[in-house]
């Protein structure tokens, strides 16, 4: 096998263990193998209350209400 080949599969190989993706694959694969529980929530991450979309949809209400060409005096 000629060097520069070589160095090109370590540097692939490298680049493949560093890479995130690859990383949980095989953390999921060796609990898997293994039958150890996943550690991670099933529900969003742990989230259990509203979600940021839910607060920005309240303050647009909020202000919505609040504007004041709504509370216009009287003539």
């Amino acid at each position: 096998m000629a060097p520069w080949l070589a160095l090109i599969e370590a540097w692939a190989v490298a680049k493949l263990v560093r890479s995130p993706a690859f990383n949980r694959a095989v953390h999921k694969a060796y609990r898997k193998i293994n039958r150890i529980p996943d550690t991670e929530p099933k529900n969003g991450l742990g989230r259990t209350g509203p979600s940021t979309f839910d607060h920005f949809k309240d303050e647009l209400k909020t202000q919505l209400k609040e504007l004041t060409w709504q509370k216009r005096p009287p003539k």
